[in-house]
């Protein structure tokens, strides 16, 4: 039996390895797409997109986890059964829960180490990819002056180059509005050429200017109308100007610890309970705020007995008693604190709203640091049976098989998680309902597999998958 668990594992190794890198490069091609806007023209090094990338690289490996089990399940198994390799197992009497053994172990042990990583070193790195991504979404974008437009990135200071050469760097024809006096255009600098550059700390921005003259309108005295006037003419001048926010600056980590992904287990736990009395605590006190109103007091400022002793007033007998202008006052007086008491049940409405929904991360979280490394074992329990049922090899079929179920698993888990964001389901239940669908489907697979039957497809099925995956790149 080792030696065909040696067979099985080796068939299934190389198949992982190949998934797991192609889907990694997918996901990480897929984030840099998303945050390009962030990360492009604002003068990043290389060093810092890197840092970025491998912080946020730990959410992208939960995910090509999971669909590197499937893909690589369904090829391995696919393979076994195409060069009739399962079926000589079958043969000399190996049963299929035999042969899929070593995989469960694989699946296992992937689930172990995916929890782990999970709980111990994903927190730390969604941290500090968050506080990365913060600085540089405070930073400034790179100082670019382009030609015949007025650039005012420079605090008090507005530019405009007429042309530029991108070669040598020399600015022609520049004038530059200085607004730093706070009364509008009244100092003008323009000069034939220039260089501009920045020091390397990214704090001044150095413009060397030749041949130019500055005009300042300086501000007349009270009671003079002499509009007083002065030109400086200069052969050369070097004007530094002070750069404010272009220099990424990192930002203390504990400004995000308490959010629900920058959590382990136990911390999610203590702050779900913080978070639980404090919800509770909202509802006590907004009940006690409504019934206590001295509109709505009826005599006892006891809440106990105000709930077991009902109370029935004929308010028209009332009314009766009192003339049309102490109706009238009664009316306003009543609309004035009923109009009071909905103002303040919206107030507490939105408090214990946005506490309900920070508990429901926190929940969503902590379940979600079970199901998602569960889901390489139920992967496994779908990928494999379905590889010995369709006994296709190569990666076209493979593939697209495992981009339907991991699409179906990823459908529910993304809908019922907005439904437990929403409070519309509890998340102790909705964040499980991806693996309480797709569980009894690979138990189905694994009966069908291991009885020899076949699953039923619409007719043609088989011939139109077998199209897609020469068209998605055939057999290897």
């Amino acid at each position: 039996m080792k030696k065909i668990h040696i067979l099985v594992i080796r068939s299934f190794i190389g198949p992982f390895m190949l998934a797991f890198l192609m889907t990694m490069f997918v996901l990480i091609l897929q984030f840099l797409w998303m945050y390009i806007d962030e990360l492009v023209g604002k003068g990043l090094e290389w060093a810092v997109i890197l840092e970025f990338i491998f912080y946020y690289s730990g959410n992208l490996f939960m995910m090509a986890l999971p669909l590197a089990t499937l893909l690589s399940s369904v090829m391995a198994m696919g393979n076994l059964g195409e060069h009739n390799e399962l079926l000589a197992l079958k043969s000399a009497g190996v049963s299929l829960q035999r042969i899929l053994a070593p995989l469960m172990v694989i699946a296992c042990l992937f689930a172990v180490g995916g929890f782990l990583f999970s709980n111990n070193l994903l927190p730390y790195l969604n941290l500090k990819g968050t506080t990365l991504l913060y600085d540089i979404r405070q930073q400034r974008p790179e100082l670019q002056i382009r030609e015949g437009l007025f650039y005012d990135g420079i605090a008090d200071y507005t530019i405009r180059v007429a042309n530029k050469d991108e070669e040598t760097g020399l600015l022609c024809d520049i004038m530059i509005y200085d607004h730093s006096n706070g009364s509008g255009n009244r100092s003008l600098t323009i000069a034939d050429s220039g260089y501009m550059r920045i020091t390397s700390n990214q704090k001044y921005l150095i413009l060397t200017l030749y041949n130019g003259c500055s005009y300042d309108e300086l501000k007349e005295s009270a009671g003079e109308r002499k509009y007083p006037f002065r030109i400086n003419k200069f052969s050369m001048e070097e004007t530094i100007f002070e750069l404010t926010g272009y220099g990424l600056e990192r930002t203390d980590g504990n400004l995000f610890k308490n959010r629900s992904k920058m959590l382990n287990l136990h911390q999610l736990s203590v702050i779900s309970d913080s978070l639980k009395r404090e919800s509770d605590s909202h509802a006590q006190q907004q009940a006690q705020s409504f019934f206590l109103l001295s509109t709505f007091r009826l005599g006892s400022t006891d809440l106990s007995s105000t709930y077991a002793k009902p109370h029935r007033l004929n308010a028209d007998s009332i009314l009766q008693t009192c003339d049309v202008e102490q109706q009238l006052q009664i009316a306003d007086r009543a609309l004035t604190l009923a109009k009071q008491a909905q103002g303040n049940l919206v107030a507490q409405a939105t408090d214990m709203q946005f506490t309900n929904r920070e508990l429901n991360l926190h929940n969503i979280e902590w379940h979600l640091k079970f199901t998602v490394p569960l889901s390489c074992i139920i992967f496994i329990l779908i990928g494999a049976p379905l590889g010995a049922i369709i006994r296709k090899g190569g990666f076209g079929t493979p593939f697209l098989i495992s981009l339907v179920v991991f699409m179906l698993y990823y459908v529910i888990s993304m809908l019922f998680e907005r439904l437990a964001r929403n409070s519309e389901w509890d998340p102790r239940i909705a964040i499980w309902m991806s693996t309480i669908v797709t569980l009894p489907l690979g138990l189905f697979f694994i009966y069908k597999a291991a009885t020899d039957q076949r699953v039923t497809l619409p007719k043609g099925y088989l011939k139109v998958m077998d199209w897609i995956g020469s068209f998605l790149g055939g057999k290897q």
